[in-house]
Formats: structure tokens, sequence, C-alpha cells
């Protein structure tokens, strides 16, 4: 078998060195016969047909079709009529000739720029009483009003000025050179230097960005002309968050995107994203795709990242085929320019401490309780803690033998550092560009360590950033390209052993250490005994301050290295618009984990009287560390072969088209066999005019999970959109600036069920000894889990209709509204008898079916001012909700008040008892007439419903509670304001419907052998409490587990909604000439701060709603302060 697997291994390596061989093979001959080509100066040529066509557009034809670029004055053509042309690869010189005869206008071509001006008249272009080498003009909206604080850059050099309060400009610039102006809100135009020219620049506003490229499946497009669901956000804004996990960042910024954090733990924070809520029961985790491959997110540096776009709908997710059945996520890193070298260098230093923690009560307030639980039991009222111990307790007027310890303060630090350092730099020339970035993140850790003798058990991440992009253009023509990815991360993370860990770090290691903490009563002595030895007691199996600072520690070290390579040749010798690219990617990734424990005496004390003894608790004795290692290597490599295709036909019908073969293998650890994925997918769009839009797009994917005949799985799409703000009924309206249909219908595949592959084989396993223990010879066949060869693709079809309405250049509106319908999903049989044969051991099936619905709407503002303020806002919505329709759950009997717990709701909905109050007294109890089964209420206990009217309260009444644990709405508001040199950006967040269970340990008063008390069990029930009608926030406390907390309930199933301000940034940047003084172009310094206030409706406030369970790292707050200097 290993022989058969290395050989098939060893196929795949060659199959993709061979691969590679004949692609640069081709990629030389390409080149060979582009350098030959380009000796000879080829005339540029365009074709235009049409008739009364405005002389605009064929100068925008022109400009299309030879990249070079037509300059003129917006009154020079005013008055000139619409001309009909039929020219077949005609010169540029035919075309101008016959489009400006009879005009009076001439022009001049010169490298890459028409420059057109009247014959023989000095213009308000041409002034030559000014410097040599000096650019004048002024720049001005679409309505003539001059723009202040324009920038202007002379592209390629440092040179560069800024309009002044009449939008006039002076700027050192030669002919040839591209001056650069940009504008908040407005759309950038580059514009060639010519002779004698005066520039008369008009800046068109771009509330939608309309002219904003965006990066869509293997490719960009410009945002007009996309029809698919798509929603992006640049560095900028990734950048205003001070978060370690880039996933982190993402949270209420983009609509339809669904980021819950379950963890704060350093190099252990858990974020779980959806797109547009869950659809499906099979993996429904996002694809995320790193310059087109697939990588993590969690480890990326925010300084490379030049923008983040997810993709929703079939349409756009349809190149991805089977791996984008779950919406996609498309990381975009920075490039170099053709420009002088930047060099950025930036430093952060915050700290940071936990949202919430649960709350500790006082050694006093806990003795009080515990009476007050003993009465509740029927004990007496100082069963537990006499009048005078309490008195102590309250004094403290003898700590020893009246303790007490806020474990919490003892074990855990308020705030800890988070530093963060950052270098890169890029630039390029003609022919070289590149962006190389380098950076450092310290965190620390919440547990506080006293003891660091041998070792460091402290918790924190320590992680090392490195990318380098560099492009290459390899011939004079610019025909041939070539680019090289390497990036890569090494992190160290380390953390307390504890008595459980495994050389694997895992949930157990946290949950021992919390549930320590959160539980542990105030009024146990210690930690240490004054021979400095572990105290234990009061039921602690575990002490706290020993599993932290006593038993050693974990450390992982994880490193990765991405590596792409790819090359990329213009075929338009064989036809306008045609090129190829390759590109082929490695990526290897190791983690290394040491454990190193030990374990330690435990003592007790013992009070007689006055007197304290301490007493050995058991046998357990100091022992030195003990270490043992384990290592994952997990490797993944990706080619992919592209062909392009993109040309305009006259001046209105723009054909695009792109296929794609691609192939991944993924070799994880335990897995004997490689994972293997083989695709072709394609995509032609057309536009008519840049206002009418089609587009086809579809996946053609094979999966080892199905059995022949099953294995291959074509997924189509479609999608059109319709720009009517271009119309010209629409022209020139003064409050519709951007009117906008479109809309899709696709097919997307799944082949995911859990960690299972191979579905449609049995899995058996031969092993040896006898039947049953040591009785009898042989070998025993067990089958683990029966294959079904009939299993297919679990298939989605996903509806989406969008508008997106802009108003006054200044509002943009987007509304999406989106179906989806999940057939032939894959599940497990629930109603086959166990007497049938192996229930565990049943085949996956498809005859789940789920349904998805919802909506999305943004809502943008952009509003320049005057030259010094500007005003951006953003909103953003989302309302996604799902149900199973069918997931072959057994009908309960009648008698069940529901009798399905999951067909017809949504997936993951709770069920639990209904509760209606608390019980005022046991009369009231035994006049209910109720049968309550299991545990027996008590007065001031949770009153549960009899849901079903049978007089028995069972397992038969539960029914449904709250919603899901993920939420049904989402929302996230942005504000950002620029003032001078000052700004501010603000970013709430939010989610609604949803609820989670907090049970159990740090929720309960009793959990195992450990008691502790809460803040709000200050108001629970007592007969005093009800009988005054004052609140009350928990029920009758006891000194075991209580009917209350008997089973789920609706109590304890908690509304998580909530509103966090989760990001702030105050920002100021220095004057340019305090910069220059220096050397710096420009020094901006900073601060902002992470999830820094939360309102929610929770009733338990000791938690984070946002936390998995009581016993995850909570979540952290950070407040940040930061320099960024740009030379």
């Amino acid at each position: 078998m290993k022989k058969s697997i290395k050989a098939k291994s060893f196929c795949m390596g060659n199959f993709c060195v061979k691969l590679l061989r004949q692609m640069l093979m081709i990629q030389c001959c390409l080149f060979i016969s582009q350098v030959l080509m380009a000796q000879v100066e080829k005339i540029p040529v365009v074709t235009i047909q049409g008739d009364k066509i405005p002389v605009s557009k064929v100068f925008t034809a022109i400009e299309q079709q030879t990249g070079l670029t037509v300059f003129y004055s917006h009154n020079l053509l005013k008055d000139d009529a619409p001309v009909s042309l039929d020219m077949h690869q005609a010169s540029v010189s035919e075309v101008l000739n016959h489009v400006l005869k009879g005009t009076g206008i001439t022009y001049t071509i010169s490298k890459e720029v028409i420059l057109l001006k009247k014959r023989g008249n000095t213009t308000s272009q041409e002034r030559t009483a000014r410097p040599p080498g000096e650019i004048t003009g002024s720049v001005t909206d679409e309505k003539a009003n001059p723009l202040p604080g324009v920038s202007i850059a002379v592209k390629g050099t440092r040179k560069g000025a800024a309009t002044d309060t009449d939008g006039r400009f002076r700027v050192s610039a030669n002919t040839g050179d591209t001056l650069v102006f940009s504008f908040m809100g407005y759309v950038s135009r580059e514009i060639p230097v010519a002779k004698d020219v005066v520039f008369d620049i008009i800046l068109k506003q771009d509330a939608a960005n309309l002219g904003e490229v965006v990066v869509v499946a293997f490719g960009t497009q410009k945002k007009a002309t996309i029809t698919g669901a798509i929603s992006s956000i640049q560095t900028k804004e990734i950048k205003q968050s001070p978060a370690a996990n880039l996933a982190v960042t993402l949270a209420g910024r983009l609509p339809g995107l669904t980021a819950i954090q379950t963890s704060g733990e350093p190099g252990r924070d858990a974020v779980n994203l959806f797109l547009r809520g869950q659809g499906t029961i099979n993996g429904q985790n996002p694809l995320i795709l790193v310059d087109g491959v697939e990588r993590e997110l969690t480890y990326i540096d925010p300084n490379e990242v030049d923008n983040v776009t997810i993709l929703k709908d079939a349409s756009s997710t349809a190149m991805f085929g089977v791996r984008g059945a779950n919406g996609v996520i498309l990381i975009t890193t920075r490039r170099g320019r053709s420009e002088k070298p930047e060099i950025s260098f930036s430093a952060e230093t915050g700290q940071q401490g936990f949202t919430r923690t649960p709350s500790q009560v006082s050694a006093y307030d806990f003795a009080t309780l515990r009476n007050q639980a003993g009465v509740n039991d029927g004990l007496g009222p100082n069963f537990f803690y006499s009048d005078a111990a309490l008195e102590h307790y309250k004094l403290q007027d003898d700590p020893v033998h009246y303790p007490n310890n806020n474990w919490s303060k003892l074990l855990l630090n308020d705030y800890v550092t988070q530093n963060r350092y950052n270098l890169n730099l890029s630039g390029g020339g003609n022919f070289v560009r590149y962006f190389v970035n380098a950076g450092y993140l310290q965190q620390g850790g919440q547990w506080k360590v006293s003891e660091k003798k041998d070792y460091d058990p402290s918790a924190f991440l320590k992680r090392y950033n490195f990318r380098s992009n560099i492009d290459a253009t390899l011939n004079k023509a610019k025909t041939l390209t070539a680019f090289l990815n390497v990036a890569g991360y090494l992190e160290k993370v380390n953390s307390p052993a504890t008595s459980v860990s495994g050389v694997n770090a895992n949930y157990t290691d946290r949950s021992v250490l919390l549930a320590a903490i959160w539980n542990t009563s105030p009024l146990q002595a210690g930690p240490l005994t004054p021979d400095g030895q572990i105290l234990t007691g009061g039921g602690q199996i575990y002490p706290a301050y020993a599993e932290i600072n006593r038993t050693g520690y974990l450390q992982e070290t994880r490193s990765n290295i991405m590596a792409s390579f790819g090359m990329q040749q213009d075929l338009k010798v064989i036809t306008p618009g045609l090129s190829v690219k390759f590109m082929m990617s490695f990526d290897s990734r190791t983690v290394y984990s040491l454990l190193a424990n030990r374990d330690y005496q435990r003592w007790e004390q013992v009070t007689q009287g006055d007197t304290i003894a301490y007493r050995r608790f058991n046998e357990k004795e100091n022992t030195n560390l003990v270490t043992s290692t384990a290592s994952r290597f997990e490797s993944y490599t990706n080619s992919q072969l592209f062909i392009n295709y993109n040309r305009t036909f006259g001046t209105k019908h723009t054909f695009t088209g792109l296929l794609l073969a691609q192939q991944d293998q993924r070799i994880r650890p335990n897995d004997r066999l490689p994972y293997n994925l083989r695709g072709v997918a394609g995509r032609a769009t057309y536009a008519y005019d840049n206002k009418y839009f089609a587009e086809i797009n579809a996946g053609y994917n094979g999966s080892e999970q199905f059995a022949k005949g099953h294995r291959y799985g074509f997924f189509p799409s479609f999608s059109a959109g319709w720009l009517i703000s271009d119309e010209l009924f629409l022209q020139g309206n003064k409050v519709l600036s951007l009117l906008k249909l479109r809309g899709s219908y696709g097919l997307v595949g799944n082949d995911r069920l859990g960690g299972r592959r191979f579905l449609y084989l049995d899995n058996v396993q031969i092993g040896g000894g006898g039947y049953s223990g040591n009785v009898g010879k042989g070998q025993t066949v067990n089958e683990n889990s029966l294959g079904n060869p009939d299993l297919r693709w679990e298939i989605s079809k996903k509806t989406n209709v969008g508008m997106e309405l802009g108003l006054f250049n200044q509002f943009v509106l987007t509304v999406d509204v989106y179906r989806e319908s999940r057939n032939d999903m894959m599940i497990n049989r629930q109603t086959v008898p166990m007497v049938n044969g192996f229930p565990g051991a049943l085949p996956p099936v498809n005859l789940g079916r789920m349904k998805n619905h919802g909506y999305e709407i943004e809502l943008n503002y952009n509003k320049t001012i005057n030259k010094d303020l500007f005003v951006l806002a953003k909103l953003n919505f989302n309302h996604a909700i799902n149900k199973v329709e069918f997931m072959d759950e057994a009908r309960r009997t009648d008698d069940y008040a529901y009798p399905y717990r999951q067909t017809g709701y949504a997936y993951g909905q709770f069920f639990g008892m209904i509760t209606d109050g608390y019980w005022g007294s046991q009369e009231e109890i035994t006049k209910s007439e109720l049968t309550f089964v299991g545990t027996q209420p008590r007065p001031g206990d949770l009153k549960f419903k009899d849901a079903n009217g049978d007089k028995i309260v069972d397992e038969r009444d539960q029914a449904p509670i709250g919603f899901t644990s993920v939420p049904q709405y989402t929302f996230g508001s942005a504000f950002n304001v620029s003032y001078k040199n000052f700004d501010v950006s603000v970013l709430f967040q939010g989610v609604s419907r949803v609820s989670n269970l907090f049970a159990n340990v740090g929720v309960y008063e009793n959990s195992g052998t450990l008691t502790s008390y809460r803040s709000r069990m200050f108001n629970a029930w007592t007969e005093e409490r009800a009988a005054a009608g004052l609140p009350i926030d928990f029920p009758a406390l006891s000194t075991s587990i209580s009917y209350s907390e008997s089973t789920v309930n609706s109590f304890f199933v908690e509304n998580t909604t909530y509103v966090r301000l989760k990001n702030v940034e105050l920002g100021y940047t220095l004057p340019v000439r305090w910069s220059n003084k220096i050397g710096s172009q420009r020094i901006r310094f900073y601060a902002n701060g992470l999830n820094l206030y939360t309102w929610t409706k929770m009733r338990n406030g000791d938690f984070d709603p946002e936390v998995s369970s009581p016993l995850s790292y909570p979540i952290i707050k950070t407040f940040n302060f930061g320099v960024n200097v740009v030379f």
C-alpha cells in the first residue's frame, strides 16, 4: 500500500514538473517571438463602426483599443456634431483626420498621448509665460466649481503639489511625465504632460465608486460592470483596528459577513465566519483565498493587505466550483508601483484586558449566600456559618482564620501589553516593481505568573511576518510579465501546562484554569503555605495558582512558508485582448509542540481551635519537568492555467472571457493519501454601451467523495445588470446619480461531510486478538462505517436580486434580496432502528433539505464639505434565516408538545423547558396537581410550563427556546471624519435574534465539588424578597444542583443580542513642513481601541455575549497608540 501511495505522489510530482516545464517552454517561445516583433514598431490601428457617434465616444474607443490618451479641453468639442464611421483596422491618423475634418482642430501624437487644439489660436491651455518645466492649471468639478486641496503627484517621483482655494496649482514636471490628480470622493485621473499646455482638469464625483476596480474571481472588474453580489473594503479601514487576528477586523464592516469571536486567547483566538448565515449543516465556512490561493486568514499582517472582497451569490462564486459553495473571501495583498521607493515604518503599543469576567463576591457575601442556600434547603439559618464567623469575615480582623481571597485578582492580570512593529518598502521602475513587508506582533496573556524559576509558563504570542511581492515586465513591448510572491510567518504560542494538558493544546487546558479561578471560594486559604507549598481544599481538584505556576508549560511553534510564481503573456499578436497566464503555488506548514509538565505537592490547612496547621492532602510529590513533543506537517500545492480575453468592438460592444484549469493537492497529518481536487471553470461577459451587462459562469469539478458516475458535477450560473442611470433620458439628472439593477441565478455544489473522506467506500478495520478479551483465537473484523456508492453532490440553488441607487452624488443605497435552497444535502440516517444493524456505521445519504433566505442593505454617504472637511458614513444590515425542511428525524409521539426538534426550525434551534416565573410556596406547588419527573421543585425554583397539558412536567414539554447561536441579524455602522490634519473613525457592530446557553461551571452556584456565587445572586429568590415585590434575578439558591438547574430552560438560554463599540481611532498628521525637516513625507500619530464598550440584553452580565461557553477564554478589549512614518 505504501509503495502505491508513494508512486501516486511521485506521479503527481512528475505531472506538475512536466506541466511547469511545458509552460516555461511556451513562455520562452512567446517571449522570443515578442522580442523579434518588438523590433518593428507597429502603427496603432482601430476598428470603429456606427452611426451618429459622439466625437467623445470616438476618442474613448481610440483610448481603449490603442492605450493612447486623448487630451483636450472640455470646451473644445461642445459644438461638434456626431459622426458616422465604418473603419476597420484603420490607423489612428486616418480616424482623427476623418473626425476632425472641418472643425478647425488639429492634433499631435507623441509617445502615449494625443493632444487636440484649435488651429492657429492660443487657447487658454497654451501659455508660454512660465518657467520651463513648470506646469500650471486648475481643477474643477463637473459644475465648474473650483476644487481646493486636490493632490497632484508626478507619477514615479516625489514631486507634487495641491490646489489652492481657487483650485489652481503649479507643479514642476517635464514633457512625458504623468500627473496624477486625486481627491476624496472623486474619480482619480492620470494625465500625460505635453509641451506648452495649461491643464484645465475636471474631476467627476464618484460616491458610488463606479470607476473603482474591484477584485472578482480570478481577476478584476470595474464596479459599474459587476452583476453579482460583491462587497469590499480597503487597507485604510483594515488598519484602523489593533486586533491581532485579521478576521476580527472584518466584523461589522462588510454586509452579509458574520464574524463571531468565541475566544480571545493569544494565538488560539477563534473566529467563526459565515456569509449570509447558515445554508447547510456540512462545511459552512467560506473559502478564503489570498492572492488567488487558498490560505489562512488568521496569520496575515494587516499591513500586507490591499483590500478584502467577499463574493456572496452563485454568479460571483461559480468560478471556484465546489470550494466556493458557502461564499468566498478574497484577500489581495499590496504590490509595488512604478515610482520611487517608499519606506513606511509603524510602531504600536497598547494595553489589553478582558471585556467581561464573572463577578467575584467577598468572603462575607459568600458565607451569607451559603447560609441563605441552607435555609432554602431546610437546613436552618446558620447551618454553615455562625453570626460570629460572619462578623469576622465582614471585618477581616483575623484573615488567617477567616481569609478573603479574590482569585480573579490574584491570578489574572487586569491589563497586559500588546506591541506591533511593521516596516515595508515599495516602489519600482518600468520593468520591476516590488513590495516587501516585515512585521512583528507580541501579545501577552492574562494569566498572572508569580514564579519563573526554571521555565516561563507565561501566556504570550510572538509572531514574525514576512512578505515579498515582485512583479517584472520581461520585454520592452510589455507583453510578457512575471511575478513571484514569497510570504511566511513564524510564531510561538506559550501557555501554562495544566494537570490535564496533552502535547497538543485543546479547550480542556483553558477550561481547567478558568473553572478553578471562577469557582474557587474566597474562603479558601492560600494560595501557599508559609513554606511555599500549594494549598488546596474546599473541593478543589486543580488549584489554580499551581496550575499556572507549578505544572510546567506548553509551547507551540508554528511556521508556514508560502510561495507563488506566475507568468502572463499578452497574445494580441493572435487577436487583440487575448492573454494566457500560469501560476503555481506551494505552501509548507509545520506545527511543533513541546509539553514540559510536572506534578506538585498538595497541602491543606487544618484549624484546631486557634491553632492552624498544615498537612499533606495526598501523596503527590514535587517532580521534575518531563518533556514530550509532537509535530505536524502539512503541504499544499496549487496550479492554475488561465486563458483571458477582453476586447471592445466599435464603441459599444465589450466581450470578456476566461477559461481556467486548476489542480490542488493537500497532504495533511495522518492522511495516508493526499487530498486532490481538479476542476475547470469558465466565464463569459458581454457589455453593451457600458449600460447592459450579461455574464455566464460555470464550474466543473471532481470529488474523491463519490463513486464513478457521480464523481463530477457541473455548476452553472447566469447574471445580468442594467445601469439605468446612464440612459439618455436620465443623463443630466441632478438628483439621481446612480441607478442599477442586477440579478443572478446559479447552482453550487458541496462535497463536505465533516472530516470523512471517500464516502462511497466501506471502512473496514481488521485487528488481531481474541473475539472477547483473551478468549479464543483469530482476527476481528470491524465495520467502522458503510459506504454509499449512490452518494452524489449536495446541490444548492441560489438566487439574488440587487439594486444600487445613488442620490445627489453623495448617497449610495445598495439592496440585495437572496434565497438559497439546498437539496440532496448529505446527512446521516436517524430513522433506522438500532436492531437493524450498526447505527454508528450507517452511510450518509442525499436526503436533507434546507432553505436559507434574507436581505442585505448598505447605505454609504460621502461629502467633501470644503477643502478642510470630509465626511464618510457607512451603514450595513443583513438578515438571514434558515429552515430545516427534512433531516430524516423520527417524529415523536403525540404526547410531545413539539414532535420535531430539527424539522421545521432553524438549524441549531435550542429546545428546553419554558419558564413561567417562580414557585411562591410549597402550597402553590401542591395545589398545581402537577407531577414532576426527576428533581422536585422547592419554593423559589423556576416554574416550568406544562406545554402539552398532561399534568406531568417532563421532557415531553420541551419547546423551542430563543434562537440559534448564529445571529439572524447583523449590522455595522462606520463614521469617518477628517478635518485639516485630524481624522476620526468610529465603528459600531452588533447582532440580534441570537441565543446561547450559559450553564454549569461559572453560572450555577454549585458545580461538581465547588461552590461559587456571583453578584447577580444577591437578588436571588427569597421569601422576603418575593413578599416585598423586590426584583428577582436568580432562582432560590441551593446547596446542590437545584430543580431550576436540572434541565435546559429558557432562564439559562440567554438572548445574546448586543451592540458593540467595536473600533475607534483618532489620528493626527503632522504638517508637511514639519515632516520634511527629518526627511519624511508624512508622519501620523494615532490612538485606537477595540471592543471598547458593549450594550447587551443578557440577564447574566458576567460573560461577553460572543463567547461560546462560560469556560471560553474571554474576549479582550485593547487600547492602542501608534506612529507611522513614511519616507
